[in-house]
């Protein structure tokens, strides 16, 4: 009787009891940019039922629409029959008949050289280049889910040439030479782990408790994977520092795919995961992208703490078809850049001087913005009304995180920051806990003082501006939004870069009266100043230099490289320094005049403690 039961249970699921998704990819059948994609559904109980592919992923903030890549959508029973399906939208298919459902079957077309309108920026694309041996594979972008179907168990086998090794945060299971085979719990933790197929450019490394994953695909070979991780093997050592001595990991990979001709989104950047981050760089040696990598890995890898262990229902519960943001982006993305920043001062990385240039061109930078829009507005509208606003959470939000790391060190006396304020969101919380997002404000509060859950609401909440001048002078650091000055001037001439990267004058039509002394031409080419050879790499030093150790008066001397009859001639030119009045924006020094207590709470604020 119990089997006859079973039986029948089984007939009336369609031909199958499967309560999970069993996906196939099998690379090796790529054709004309196009792999083909097979997946065992689970059961389904309803006459009908969609499948979706993703309109929108977390950490992306904008419309991708992923169904655009899709093409030949069929769907089978057991018996191989063909059950009637209907296009709702580009990412959305309707199964008729869904009781009876075995099998969905399509090709995916990748995005990285599409000519579809609305590009999709390349860390959250796909990739398929067959002739470079090389796939970039953003999970979401080729594996979909049956609506209400999210939740469950999802195993992904890989099919690839045997010379190709699959980079990625998933712990694999070798079935054989060429199939690999990865299982997740559910599609959000699937999507959140993405794959690059290469030949393999690797580096392992252990920080922290935690096994880290460099893989590099450099077409030319100019980047591998060891540069890499030598590249932020050192701040990694710091983040680890920095989170309490430990990572929340067991494993992280860094996936980075350099690029050698123009890319299609015309930008370049990273994408974060929960356990990896993917890299799309332009192709370059170690020496010119080690600090891109430095900066931009430490952002990324920050993401290990939020959204992992602090989020929001909205990115526990994600709606890959209609997302709800959440108001918080200044904790994901905001707090996140700051720390970035913040652990490289900390930890001797930068001098405290460039962390505080660094924050400056962030307040410069944060001005191209509403400044007067709340920040939680923003946030959870940040998909449409205020898409244009988005950059903002790496300006302003990382000087929302400066000024409630100084608030939190101001009400502490110096005993309590926001590093530690992120490890106590992350017990309270945790993996497996979202927090409301109307509530977070009032548990920070009582996690640490009133007048920092004053400053959320004001600051953050509210539309008044950040209160930099009373908060950088209580840690001994001097704020000007406007400071009149004089400086030396070079001439106010225009200056540009010829075809032998070499610098020339290039404008000299607003040249002012040093510059009419100077005697400069349109076409000089610089070849010296103050003894000095002008060098591309080197100019921008050579310059500062210049304005930082001259005074007026000073005689300056400048040879250039200048056409006469027709013949390249070099041509001493010479004036005495002059200044020009100036004003600069938002200056940041420190105070040499800093009482005891300022000086204290800067100790704990830039060095560790």
């Amino acid at each position: 009787m119990r089997t006859l039961i079973a039986l029948t249970l089984f007939i009336i699921l369609g031909g199958h009891s499967y309560s999970q998704y069993k996906v196939l990819i099998d690379l090796k059948l790529t054709s004309e940019d196009q792999v083909p994609v097979e997946i065992i559904t689970p059961a389904v109980s309803e006459d009908s039922v969609e499948y979706h592919m993703p309109k929108i992923v977390p950490g992306t903030y904008s419309i991708s629409d992923f169904g655009r890549f899709v093409s030949e959508f069929k769907a089978f029973d057991a018996d191989g029959n063909e059950l009637e399906v209907k296009s709702l939208t580009d990412n959305r298919w309707l199964i008729g008949n869904a009781t009876a459902l075995n099998k969905i079957t399509y090709k995916v077309d990748d995005t990285f050289d599409s000519s579809l309108p609305n590009k999709i920026f390349e860390p959250g694309g796909t990739n398929i280049e067959q002739e470079r041996d090389v796939y970039v594979l953003n999970t979401f972008g080729f594996i979909g889910y049956l609506e209400g179907y999210d939740k469950l168990k999802y195993e992904v086998e890989v099919k690839h040439d045997p010379k190709l090794y699959g980079a990625t945060s998933m712990i694999p299971e070798k079935i054989d030479e060429e199939t690999d085979r990865f299982t997740e719990t559910n599609y959000f933790n699937l999507a959140d782990a993405p794959i690059m197929y290469s030949v393999p450019d690797t580096t392992v490394l252990t920080i922290g408790g935690a096994e880290i994953l460099v893989s590099v695909f450099s077409p030319n070979g100019a980047l591998t994977s060891e540069a890499v991780m030598n590249e932020v093997k050192e701040i990694l050592i710091a983040q680890k520092e920095y989170l309490g001595g430990e990572l929340p990991i067991q494993k992280y990979a860094f996936l980075i795919y350099l690029f050698d001709s123009p890319s299609n989104s015309g930008a370049y950047g990273a994408l974060e995961h929960s356990y990896s981050s993917l890299y799309f760089l332009p192709e370059a040696n170690a020496s010119l992208l080690g600090q891109t990598i430095r900066d931009v890995s430490a952002h990324e890898f920050f993401h290990i703490v939020t959204p992992l262990n602090i989020h929001a229902e909205q990115i526990e519960n994600f709606n890959f078809i209609e997302p709800e943001m959440s108001e918080h982006l200044w904790l994901y993305e905001g707090v996140t850049e700051y720390s970035a920043n913040h652990v490289q001062v900390k930890y001797d990385l930068i001098s405290q001087q460039a962390f505080l240039d660094n924050m400056r061109q962030k307040m410069l930078s944060s001005k191209r913005y509403d400044r007067d829009l709340a920040f939680t507005e923003m946030s959870a509208e940040v998909l449409d009304k205020y898409e244009n606003q988005y950059p903002n959470v790496y300006e302003k939000g990382a000087l929302i995180g400066m000024c409630l790391d100084l608030q939190l060190l101001i009400s502490s006396d110096g005993e309590y920051n926001i590093q530690q304020l992120m490890q106590d969101l992350s017990k309270e919380y945790g993996k497996n806990k979202a927090f409301k997002d109307n509530e977070l404000f009032d548990k920070i509060t009582e996690l640490t003082y009133p007048e920092v859950g004053e400053f959320l609401r004001t600051y953050v909440g509210g539309s008044k501006r950040l209160p930099f001048e009373e908060l950088l002078a209580k840690v001994g650091v001097v704020f000007a939004e406007e400071l009149a000055m004089e400086t030396i001037t070079f001439g106010n001439v225009g200056i540009a870069v010829n075809d032998n990267s070499q610098l020339i004058i290039s404008d000299i039509r607003e040249m002012n009266a040093f510059g009419d002394a100077m005697g400069y031409k349109e076409g000089d080419i610089l070849l010296e100043l103050q003894g000095t050879p002008v060098i591309l790499e080197d100019a921008r030093k050579i310059l500062t230099e210049y304005t930082e150790n001259t005074e007026a008066g000073d005689k300056v001397t400048v040879i250039v490289g200048r056409e006469v009859k027709g013949k390249l001639k070099q041509v001493k030119l010479k004036a005495k320094a002059q200044t020009v009045q100036s004003s600069r924006n938002d200056v940041l020094e420190f105070d040499p005049d800093a009482t005891e207590l300022q000086l204290k709470l800067r100790k704990a604020w830039l060095e560790v403690n």
